[in-house]
């Protein structure tokens, strides 16, 4: 028993250790940290995505990562999201009057389209006209029911 709890006390102690080194590494040293623990290529994004994730993986590793049943939990929960997400066509307009302007968006294949800048979710539309964080079918005015 005293041997599991000392083994647990250094992996957390090394964990810690290593979130900490990640706040000080640069991006050459980010990228060299994700292609150990990944065995990959480094996606082409900033050093604070690549610290959240590399901090996750670095636990993941470490603690476990996500047992199956919640592996299928998550699944089911994508595969509802993709299908309400689908619900509208492609080509079809949404108009919305807000602050007395009319706001247009068209839904596309791979998102929405406001004022020529392509969004992949109507929160992020609803939120560039608003200015908050707002659920995108309830802002303009959708049912999603699924």
């Amino acid at each position: 028993m005293a041997f599991d709890e000392s083994r647990n006390n250094i992996l957390q102690t090394s964990v810690r250790a290593q979130l900490f080194q990640l706040q000080s590494m640069d991006m050459d040293e980010l990228s060299h940290k994700w292609r150990e623990l990944f065995h990959a290529e480094p996606p082409d994004y900033g050093a604070v995505f690549m610290r959240r994730r590399l901090a996750h993986r670095i636990q993941e590793l470490v603690y476990g990562g996500l047992s199956e049943e919640a592996k299928e939990q998550i699944g089911a929960i994508n595969t509802k999201i993709s299908r309400k997400s689908n619900c509208l066509r492609s080509g079809t307009r949404i108009v919305r009057e807000y602050h007395n302007r009319k706001h247009e968006v068209i839904v596309r294949e791979s998102g929405y389209e406001y004022e020529g800048v392509l969004y992949t979710s109507l929160s992020a539309v609803a939120r560039k006209i608003s200015g908050y964080n707002r659920n995108g079918y309830t802002f303009f005015g959708l049912e999603n029911k699924q």
